[in-house]
């Protein structure tokens, strides 16, 4: 099933990503939950007429949890971490050379 592999090489790759950003979370937790905060508010605009989709409120309650839960998210192996993770309110916390490395690191893997 090349779709299928496909999908868990993607899947492989943005929880290396999140891993990363989890360690960031560690070190600075403040500066990173409030970029996650701001995407969020940010998107949240979008929507002013109609419902936020569900993973925004679902982000929405876990930024305004404890950290651990954040964390629990970001580098679990559930598939409700893995669908949170693909609409991560994170983006912009790995810089694009960052992205660019666990790219590469990734496509020489077998995932």
């Amino acid at each position: 099933m090349p779709h299928a592999d496909a999908q868990r090489c993607i899947e492989h790759r943005i929880l290396t990503q999140h891993r990363l950003i989890a360690e960031r979370l560690a070190a600075d937790p403040d500066k990173v939950l409030a970029h996650a905060r701001a995407n969020l508010r940010r998107w949240a605009r979008k929507y002013e007429n109609e419902d936020e989709p569900a993973w925004m409120r679902d982000w929405e309650v876990l930024l305004a949890g404890a950290v651990e839960g954040v964390v629990a998210v970001l580098v679990g192996g559930d598939q409700e971490a893995i669908r949170l993770r693909s609409c991560s309110p994170f983006a912009g916390v790995l810089s694009a050379r960052q992205r660019w490395a666990v790219i590469r690191a990734c496509e020489h893997e077998a995932c």
